[in-house]
């Protein structure tokens, strides 16, 4: 059973037309029920604003806190900011429906009793990082790392084959 089950979850058939606010904590728990690769914490507020109406609903979930990654650049575990805000509209109808492709559009079906927002909130945290993440700042990098990096980086600068030496040259008339 997962942990995080009845967690993330707005009750439809106990709203009327109405809205529905929640504030939810997204932890180290969440991280594991996800299997959330490469992130090993986090420490997020999960912000929801849902309105009910007839024809369709509506729907802003924002994020807004930090995860716990590795550097891309020293391997040092780091708490890494993210922020991100999202709008939705949730549409009844089946997956046959010509909006079930769009990203913004939930589909639910008629006799759904609850919305579970699990998915939503697990793609906006892998959304909001970026691709490469480094500390904001190489002097809070692990410092034998980056000194073994830059002596690495040295030592192959260095080395080189005097076979290709005079081609180094070519283009420089």
């Amino acid at each position: 059973m997962n942990r995080a089950e009845g967690l993330y979850t707005i009750p439809l058939q106990l709203l009327k037309e109405s809205m529905f606010d929640a504030e939810w904590k997204v932890d180290k728990a969440f991280v594991e029920d996800q299997k959330m690769e490469g992130v090993y914490d986090a420490d997020i507020v999960a912000k929801v604003h849902f309105v009910k109406q007839n024809d369709f609903h509506t729907l802003s979930l924002q994020i807004n806190g930090t995860v716990s990654v590795a550097c891309d650049r020293c391997l040092d575990i780091f708490p890494l900011p993210i922020t991100m805000t999202q709008d939705y509209i949730v549409k009844v109808g089946d997956e046959n429906d010509e909006l079930s492709e769009s990203d913004d559009v939930i589909l639910i079906a008629p006799d759904e009793a609850e919305l579970v927002l699990t998915a939503e909130i697990y793609e906006m945290i892998m959304l909001a990082m970026p691709m490469r993440k480094v500390h904001a700042d190489e002097k809070d990098c692990n410092s034998d790392v980056i000194s073994y990096m830059n002596q690495s980086k040295k030592n192959k600068e260095e080395k080189t084959d005097p076979r290709w030496d005079s081609l180094k040259n070519m283009f420089k008339n």
